[in-house]
This record gives C-alpha cells, structure tokens and sequence, in this order.
C-alpha cells in the first residue's frame, strides 16, 4: 500500500523501515514542527523519501498536497497536531498508533502514568482518528508486560519494538479485506495529562509502592524523580523496595538506615531504598547521609519557622503583625 507516515523518534523511524521491507510504499514522512530527534528524518532521508514539515497540517494547501499524493494509508505515530476532518479524509485509512490499551490510558505521557499506576502490562494500539483524541474505533491491539521493576527507559524499549509488528499486520488487514475496527466502549475510558515541570516531586507520606513507582517512570530518559534535602535539590534515578520490609510509623522522608548499596527512607507505611542520587545536577552516586537526614520539604515546619521570625520582627521594631 501507499501510505503517508506524520511521526517522531523512534518508534516512527522503526515502523518506516520496516514497512519499506515489507514493500508498502511511504509517499513522504511529515515531521512535527520541532522534532524530540532527528531519527525520523535521517530514515526518511536514507530512504529517498520526501520530507515535509507544515506548521499546520490542517491547512488548506498542505491538505491539498496530502490529496494528491493519493496514499491509502495515512499513519500517525507521536506526531502532536490534531487532524481535523479535512485532512483526514484524503485518505480511505487514517490510522494513530498509541502506546495505551484504549479506552484507558488516553492522552499523553501514558507509558509514564501506566508506571506510576504499577500496571502489570501497557497496551499498544491502532485505531482510527476521529474528532476525539485517541476515541477512534480499534483495528488492532496488543500489550506489552511490564515487571514490577522495569524502568521507563525499558518499557520505552519494548514499545518501539513492538510498534512496526503491530503497525505490519494492521496494513495486512486493510490489503486482505479483513479489517474491521470495533468501536471503544467509552464508558470505561480514562485519559491523562501531559506531564509538565514540577510533576517530579516527590511526596514521602506515599507509600513505599507508589514511591517506588513514581521513580521508575521518571528514571532514564525521563527527568528524574526529585526531592530536597535543605536548599540542595536531589535527583533520584534508582530506587527498591521490598513488600516484606516492616511496615511502621515514623517520620516519613528520614534516613533510617544504610547499606552498602544505598541508604533506606521512611515512607508513609515502610522504606524504601535509594540506590543512585545527584545533588545539584552534579554526578550521579550512590547516597551516603546519616541517619536521621530529611529529605522532602516539610511545608508546616517551614510555616511555623516564618511565623516565629515574624514574631521576633514584630517584638524587635514594637508592632502588631497580622500574625495576630
């Protein structure tokens, strides 16, 4: 088949090969406006393939120049413009490849959320676009599983793997007559937000599972899990725990143990142990800090602090705050 692919990364760059070794015809890749990397255009390049950027891929020239590249098939994989129905329609299949088991885990970022949740598997799925975001109707689905301790960067992996197979059996279908998309049951839909800056912190009345979780998802090539210890800012790029560890109520966020491989910090219901750490953005370690260290910003002891300096101002110049 004749197909258009509107992508980025590698999850797009694969699926391209490997439809050019399958012997479907990419007509042209279309690049968002600021690609994550370049691995998109360089395949598309090392293919000979027509390379188009728009700033609008729902304007009416560039719609024009989809119809009359006459493709069966235009493919979406992490491109980030709506499709409106124009566009849409220059093509008998318009298909988005999303890395979440549709209806749940709608929206962006779900391969981190999927984590954060302690899900046991991720969906991969193709379905088709409509006016919704990732609503469309299924042609095809598969899962991914996802140990308890596999981190971002391997799950991500697994993906990228997985899509071109899925992507290859789903243009199969449409060549053989045989597909047939099944409408989601929206009722049991879920969707996510795009993570943005300051989603990283970390809260140590969590539990120990959660905090666990929250690191993993955001480990390589995510952010970083973070927290504070006085004004220094700590990264977090490697942590476990273990559900037998004693379960009791101490102060969450406190060094209460060290070991050769890292140090254990109290969480809402146990501990969990840090195993790699950066201090200041400086090189990453395994964290040595005494016991009793906290970690976290404690939000009522810093109010009480401010509230005794404004006393102490207050009685220094002869005032009456609004402290009173």
């Amino acid at each position: 088949m004749r197909t258009v692919i509107f992508g980025d990364g590698g999850w797009a760059s694969r699926t391209l090969l490997r439809l050019r070794d399958h012997e479907h015809e990419v007509a042209a890749v279309v690049l968002r406006v600021r690609p994550s990397d370049d691995t998109l255009e360089a395949a598309a390049h090392g293919c000979g393939i027509p390379v188009l950027q728009p700033r609008d891929v729902n304007a009416p020239e560039f719609v024009a120049r989809m119809r009359d590249l006459g493709a069966d098939v235009h493919l979406s994989i992490a491109y980030n413009q709506i499709f409106r129905a124009a566009i849409r329609d220059t093509a008998a299949w318009f298909l988005n490849v999303h890395a979440g088991k549709l209806p749940r885990y709608r929206g962006r970022n779900v391969i981190n959320w999927a984590l954060i949740n302690g899900e046991p598997e991720i969906g991969i799925t193709v379905h088709l676009v409509d006016d919704g975001i990732d609503t469309g109707a299924i042609l095809l689905q598969r899962s991914v599983p996802i140990t308890p301790t596999a981190t971002y960067g391997e799950v991500l992996e697994r993906i990228h793997a997985a899509i071109p197979d899925l992507v290859v059996e789903s243009f199969a279908k449409i060549t053989r007559g045989d597909a047939a998309p099944r409408p989601q049951f929206h009722e049991n839909a879920t969707y996510c937000p795009g993570r943005t800056a300051g989603d990283e912190w970390l809260d140590w009345t969590d539990t120990s599972f959660a905090l666990h979780n929250k690191i993993r998802a955001l480990t390589h090539p995510g952010p970083g899990a973070r927290t504070q210890i006085d004004r220094d800012d700590i990264t977090i790029w490697r942590a476990t725990y273990d559900p037998y560890w004693p379960r009791y109520v101490a102060t969450p966020g406190a060094v209460v143990g060290r070991q050769a491989d890292g140090v254990l910090v109290k969480t809402r219901d146990s501990t969990i142990l840090l195993q790699e750490v950066q201090i200041n953005g400086g090189p990453p370690h395994v964290p040595r800090w005494p016991i009793g260290t906290r970690l976290g910003f404690d939000i009522l002891h810093t109010l009480h602090t401010l509230l005794r300096r404004i006393e102490e101002l207050e009685r220094a110049v002869g005032i009456q705050t609004l402290v009173h």
